[in-house]
């Protein structure tokens, strides 16, 4: 051990050091400990804010640290001389322990070369050695001029090279220690190809193209049969029932914007890299593929961002918000200077698209595929005289029989009639076999591609009602295995155009044009499906006795539940249910929501009472909110907030009265597993449909994203806030009207009656009467002696348009502005209160669901559904999001919407990456039905 101390141990605090434990996964046969690649080792890197020891000659020490990448709030103390603790270095010392039989000689890390990095867009991004630190190879490279990769960043490789932005405005920071604090990722890495020339200096050749890529980079997006882990097969044909067309739509956009760009354009190709998400320059959105890059300094756009430049769309109202970042000395970026650049390698989107309609056709999936109705011709780009010369460091890429030949394990491509692999795409047949159900034209309507002709030939509405009479019923279901199956044979899942009415207000005040022709097409759309499946629900459940019962048996299971809400809501009263699943899918399908009783009683109660959250974290600063003004208080602590949770004169007061207070943002983050495991492991081993709510749940979407990708913050998630008790704050939220891009699953664990409250009851039970509520909820309260904490109210995605309009009227009556940037139901700047639901309801027909969430309840919220929460008490909740397969096109559209809203909104940025999510989640359930084929007997 090599000890060399400062003046005194104090002098370590603000001292930048680098770690290495065992604790952090680095233990003793690690295969990097090669003092030779020292660089590689997984260090972790820092900040040193405090010291304490006892002794320094007892090595007693320990140094309360800040981690790179992490928030400040989890600073954490660590023992130096633990046992755990392989290598401890600080700057400008030499302090160093235990170090596995290194010589102090070998430790020389580079700071920035190993620091764990981490934030939106990077997580874990990797550090390899550049081969021009292999003097061998470099000489090589001198020698023969070959083409290689760019493998390191730009300020590592040539000054004199163009540097992308990322590496430029690092190397322009004039604090070394900011630069040091501050994680940059090349967008040159692995994508621009460098090369000596014959005076040995290195420029720039270009950029990889799509046919260079490796086994590593194609098994990546190609189905993998022996790799599939976490779904079975009746959950495959489930999830590509539902999201099999979503994903067609995808390879067709990607089709269409390709065929956009001009045959003499080179398309790039840059491959995924670990840990990075690659996002939009312009709005944030996560880019899935196709997208276009400046060649001089890295800046992407997505094709949308491309497409609304090219049409000079920024002029309109719409889009003034989206300003496009500026090249090397302050040239603007001008669209035909861009670089068409894929990320998926080769053609293997298109190769899974066929896959998908080849597996579908072969397992009777039933489909809307809007592939059926397009043709195209061939959107991949031929490989030119040069691009077939050259060649990579490692030699020529292998084909793509190569790599199946290779790994027999990979897919094949093919389609129906199992020739479309070798077949141009120009000269296929649509995959899609056409199918004979009367509402097969409906496909087509939602397209909008139903011309003069189709149009005569289409049948009319009052024929439709006709035809409907002739679908087959659905099959009843039962408590065989054979449930998924039947059900997957009949399921309804159309694909139509975004209906979203923000969307296209936006593109209509750009544009000075509206769509009266469209605009009820999917709203006509919505309503037909949603009653081919209500019809025949709500004709079973009719027939059911009203109010509770005990064990009712509903669609063939025999699962506990009873109906509120006037028999339009699910509760489940078993949280563990094995049915529950099956009960709750078919009730979710049709985008309502549904609540679970019961699950405090699973909880471990002590670990969510206030008393120990003031206990573990009352020290920290947080902002709270003031619920009735919206004002963000500064500079109080978590113990300030908890101290009034449940003793009223406690509260932090204004002027005239205590604060009804909530939490904001906390923990902040991504924070609650790491600050809170043990309530982690509580929630996740508690919470109900755990094959939809945890995070390697069968039917949540993903799931399915490899671990290679940046992990969609899903939570979860604390609220916590005070009660609004008293007859005037009836018109405030404790949460205002929003949506959220994914669906969420919303867990009451502690309902807190504060002091002198307990008499209010009568005041709570207005509340409750005053907000719409039946009578079995009502009774509930009344008779049931349970804790209320919060007052739901939840609205059908397919009546946001409907509530945006009516908010943007009430807002142009009392005199407010409509920016285009800005949306009231994104902004969460309304509450509707009993007046303004009565509008709502009068004026547009709306109806929502009116929710009262007593202690131990689970509200679960289908993404896209707008809602508004108001405390009764004081509440903690604890909120999970998930993807499921029924709701995914709300995600999709959601995204797109966001995209549009202003950059300093909290809902502008992409972090669900829904279009990445969809592709491996049919890959996944392509690859399951692939692999179980020959055991089925499928051809």
């Amino acid at each position: 051990m090599v000890l060399t101390l400062g003046e005194s141990w104090p002098v370590l605090v603000g001292r930048r050091f680098l770690s290495l434990s065992a604790a952090d996964g680095s233990d003793g046969s690690h295969d990097s400990w090669d003092v030779e690649r020292v660089a590689e080792w997984p260090w972790l890197s820092g900040t040193i804010r405090a010291v304490s020891h006892t002794d320094v000659t007892k090595k007693d020490l320990k140094v309360c640290v800040e981690f790179d990448g992490e928030s400040w709030r989890k600073r954490r103390w660590i023992e130096v001389y633990s046992l755990l603790r392989r290598a401890f270095l600080v700057e400008p010392s030499a302090l160093a322990c235990r170090s596995q039989n290194l010589k102090e000689s070998s430790v020389k890390v580079d700071n920035e070369s190993c620091c764990s990095r981490s934030n939106n867009k990077i997580q874990n991004a990797p550090s390899r050695k550049s081969v021009l630190t292999d003097p061998a190879k470099l000489k090589k490279l001198q020698q023969s001029g070959e083409a290689f990769v760019q493998d390191d960043s730009c300020v590592n490789i040539v000054a004199q090279l163009p540097k992308c932005r990322e590496c430029r405005l690092d190397s322009l920071r004039k604090d070394k220690e900011q630069q040091k604090d501050s994680p940059v990722f090349c967008r040159f890495f692995h994508f621009r190809r460098l090369q000596f020339n014959k005076h040995g200096v290195l420029r720039v050749e270009g950029f990889l193209t799509p046919n260079k890529y490796d086994n590593e980079a194609i098994g990546l997006w190609l189905p993998l049969t022996k790799n599939v882990v976490g779904i079975d097969l009746d959950t495959a044909k489930y999830i590509l029932a539902n999201i099999g067309d979503h994903f067609c739509q995808m390879v067709i956009s990607e089709k269409e914007a390709m065929s956009t760009i001009e045959p003499h354009r080179q398309v790039a190709w840059k491959r995924a890299v670990k840990g990075v998400r690659e996002m939009c320059d312009v709005c944030d959105t996560t880019i899935f593929n196709l997208h276009w890059v400046c060649p001089r300094c890295g800046f992407g756009v997505c094709v949308d961002c491309y497409r609304m430049k090219r049409k000079n769309c920024q002029q309109g109202a719409a889009y003034k918000t989206f300003s496009w970042l500026k090249c090397v000395k302050s040239q603007i970026h001008e669209p035909e200077n861009l670089m068409p650049t894929q990320i998926i390698p080769g053609k293997a989107l298109y190769d899974v698209g066929d896959i998908v309609h080849s597996v579908r056709a072969k397992w009777g999936i039933k489909a809307n595929c809007p592939c059926s109705n397009r043709q195209f011709k061939l959107f991949s780009k031929p490989a030119s005289k040069e691009d077939l010369k050259q060649t990579s460091l490692a030699g020529e890429k292998p084909t793509l029989g190569a790599v199946l030949q290779q790994n027999p394990s990979v897919l094949e491509p093919a389609a129906v009639g199992g020739e479309a692999a070798s077949k141009p795409a120009g000269s296929m047949k649509p995959a899609c076999p056409a199918s004979t159900s009367p509402l097969n034209w409906l496909a087509d309507l939602t397209s909008g591609n139903v011309n003069k002709e189709n149009k005569e030939k289409q049948p009319t509405m009052p024929i439709l009602k006709n035809e409907i009479k002739c679908l087959p019923p659905l099959p009843p279901l039962s408590k065989s295995s054979t449930v998924l199956h039947t059900f997957n044979s009949t399921i309804l899942t159309p694909v139509s155009n975004n209906n979203s009415g923000f969307l296209r207000n936006l593109l209509n005040s750009s544009t000075g044009k509206t769509e009266n022709g469209l605009k009820n097409t999917p709203k006509i759309l919505d309503d037909i499906f949603a009653s081919l499946v209500q019809n025949k629900t709500t004709s079973d459940l009719s027939k059911r006795p009203q109010g509770l019962t005990i064990k009712p048996s509903i669609l063939g299971f025999d699962t506990p539940h009873y109906w509120l809400c006037d028999n339009r809501l699910l509760c489940l009263q078993d949280p563990n249910n094995k049915s529950n699943w099956n009960v709750f899918r078919e009730c979710w399908k049709q985008g309502q929501p549904v609540m679970v009783s019961g699950v405090h009683h699973k909880l471990n109660s002590e670990l969510w009472k206030p008393e120990s959250f003031r206990k573990e974290f009352g020290e920290q600063e947080v902002d709270l909110v003031n619920c009735r003004t919206n004002e963000i208080i500064t500079g109080a602590t978590v113990g300030d907030f908890w101290d009034g949770f449940e003793d009223v004169p406690n509260r932090l007061k204004n002027e005239k009265e205590p604060m009804v207070l909530k939490l904001k943002d906390w923990p902040p983050g991504e924070d609650f597993r790491d600050m809170m495991p043990s309530r982690f492991d509580d929630l996740m081993a508690n919470i109900p449909l755990p094959e939809y709510t945890r995070r390697d749940g069968k039917l949540n979407l993903a799931s399915r994203l490899p671990n290679y990708f940046v992990r969609p913050d899903l939570g979860p998630k604390m609220y916590n806030a005070y009660g609004l008790i008293t007859p005037e704050d009836r018109k405030y939220g404790t949460t205002n009207l929003h949506l959220d891009v994914s669906d969420a699953a919303n867990v009451m664990v502690y309902v807190g009656i504060p002091k002198g409250q307990c008499e209010q009851e009568e005041e709570v039970l207005k509340t409750i009467q005053d907000g719409d509520s039946d009578e079995l909820t009502i009774k509930r309260f009344i008779e049931g002696k349970e804790k209320p904490g919060a007052l739901w109210h939840i609205y059908a995605a397919k009546d946001t348009e409907k509530i945006r309009e009516f908010l943007k009227k009430v807002s142009e009556e009392q005199g407010q502005e409509n920016p285009a940037d800005h949306d009231p139901i994104h902004d969460q700047s309304w509450y509707l209160d009993r007046s303004l639901r009565k509008r709502l309801h009068q004026e547009y027909g709306v109806q929502g669901w009116a929710i009262v969430q007593f202690l131990g309840d689970v509200v679960f919220i289908p993404a896209g559904a707008p809602h508004q929460v108001h405390n009764l008490y004081s509440c903690i909740k604890v909120a999970e999001d998930f993807v499921s397969p029924e709701h995914v096109k709300h995600c999709f559209w959601l995204t797109q919407e966001f995209r549009y809203l202003s950059q300093t909104h909290t809902n502008h940025e992409d972090k669900l990456q829904v279009k990445n999510v969809i592709y491996h989640a049919v890959k996944d359930a392509v690859a399951m039905l692939k692999a179980s084929e020959s055991s089925f007997g499928k051809p």
